[in-house]
């Protein structure tokens, strides 16, 4: 199941803001709802305020916070079948339905709407002109039926919100180990959550699935010795057949973090020595060393950068890890905070390589990012003039384009030189025309050393001038 389209009739700075989350015409899936998504737009726009919406809609959970979404219509897709979700900021009255007759006047009815209720036993939704529409026809199911599908426990299904970091930083408060007991992970064997945060402040419920998934493998081996086809094996060919089948969350969350991360700055995760708890009240024990001199490295050692996306790509790793998702939303806001340059450009591939069936919203104001999305993934919100209402468009360069290109088009920079670049392009362009109508020699030369070296400085075109 994933989102196909987003409506905000009218609320705060969004007003008549329609959101097609499909692929366009033409495309292969023209028409299905888009497996990634990235918002861009300046500061206020609303994109970090999407996210945080949706990440509240979907829990279902003190829906009554979730203010944005009470005055929105949301289609849902799943395969062939379309569901539409509505919540009223007037009545608090919500309903989910599918037929775009009963979808458009409930559309009006959240901008103008007198009243939603039942005559004769009839639903129906009265507008301020008047006009009467019944919709009890179209009602396909009631919202907790519909929620229940999204979100049901140790489902197939799983919903993660990733928020833009906060300027203190939790991962210091811990100076070696985050605190989290056997005990304590024991308990996702009964009840696995859909909703998931990850941030600087849920490093103990990383550390807690880190756990589980490694006493969940220890029963799972057992399980393993018992089958038929076992008990004519030795133990070394057992666990080497159960190995090649189910490695160690902590095998292949070395693997990944030492690939992606911790190679670029020296780094690997020490998985020969870590420690799996045994008692109820034991912990992991598992650090970061250095590569060359194998020294153990202290988590809150670690810049702040590598600490942060470590501990961020690792949980949402280990909450894909073993498991069938049939259905997933991803929600990562400014996933570039803290990270140098080198880290982000190929930062949706690493996304998209640990999560399954899932439908990713990223927030950015970075253009490299945005560049991993194709065109018809970005939508750029803005300031429409005169009015203060956001409008919405996608993006225009290609997937892949250089960042500058990205700045100009799609993010709407005018240039992306500095007020001191901008002037030495003024003088550059200047010289280019002084030059040709110098007669004096020394002055020609002079003209022509500045003009080479502010095109040398700049990466300026060096075009010939004679």
């Amino acid at each position: 199941m994933k989102i196909s389209r987003l409506i905000i009739p009218d609320f705060q700075q969004f007003k008549d803001f329609d959101l097609d989350l499909t692929y366009p015409e033409g495309h292969e899936k023209a028409g299905e709802p888009l497996d990634k998504v990235c918002f861009i737009g300046g500061n206020g726009t609303g994109k970090s305020t999407l996210l945080q919406s949706l990440n509240h809609f979907l829990r279902n959970e003190e829906r009554s916070s979730s203010l944005l979404l009470k005055s929105a219509i949301i289609k849902f897709t799943n395969n062939d079948e379309s569901y539409f979700w509505i919540q009223s900021l007037q009545t608090g009255f919500s309903e989910s339905f599918e037929n775009n007759n009963a979808f458009e006047a409930t559309k009006e009815y959240l901008k103008t709407g007198v009243e939603w209720g039942y005559r004769d036993g009839v639903r129906f939704i009265r507008l301020s002109n008047n006009s009467v529409y019944p919709v009890s026809d179209f009602i396909v199911n009631d919202t907790d039926e519909l929620f229940k599908e999204i979100s049901r426990y140790n489902s197939k299904n799983v919903l993660i919100y990733s928020p833009a970091e906060a300027s203190l930083n939790s991962y210091l408060s811990f100076s070696l180990l985050p605190k989290v007991t056997l005990d304590e992970s024991l308990s996702l064997f009964n009840n696995f959550p859909f909703f998931n945060l990850v941030s600087n402040d849920t490093i103990n419920d990383f550390w807690k699935l880190l756990i589980y998934h490694l006493k969940k493998r220890e029963n799972d081996f057992r399980e393993f010795e018992e089958q038929p086809d076992n008990q004519v094996k030795t133990v070394k060919e057992v666990r080497e057949l159960f190995e090649k089948k189910k490695p160690s969350i902590l095998k292949s969350l070395a693997k990944f973090w030492d690939d992606k991360i911790l190679a670029k700055v020296g780094l690997e995760f020490d998985y020969e020595n870590a420690r799996n708890p045994v008692q109820l009240n034991d912990n992991l024990i598992a650090f970061i060393r250095l590569k060359d001199s194998k020294m153990a490295i202290n988590y809150h050692q670690l810049s702040t950068g590598i600490r942060n996306f470590i501990f961020k790509l690792g949980h949402i790793y280990a909450l894909y890890f073993n498991r069938n998702i049939e259905s997933g939303f991803l929600l990562v806001d400014e996933p570039e905070n803290s990270l140098f340059p080198d880290f982000l450009y190929d930062l949706v591939d690493v996304y998209t390589s640990i999560t399954k069936n899932t439908q990713i919203f990223m927030a950015t104001h970075n253009p490299i990012i945005a560049a991993q999305f194709q065109p018809y993934e970005r939508f750029i919100l803005e300031f429409e003039e005169g009015t203060g209402h956001v409008k919405v468009r996608r993006g225009t360069t290609p997937v892949g384009d250089d960042p500058n290109d990205i700045l100009i088009k799609d993010f709407g920079i005018r240039s992306i030189l500095g007020r001191e670049g901008v002037a030495k392009w003024e003088r550059y362009i200047e010289l280019k025309t002084l030059i040709p109508l110098e007669h004096d020699p020394a002055n020609k030369n002079s003209m022509i050393e500045e003009f080479m070296q502010i095109g040398s400085d700049y990466n300026f075109a060096a075009d010939a001038v004679s």
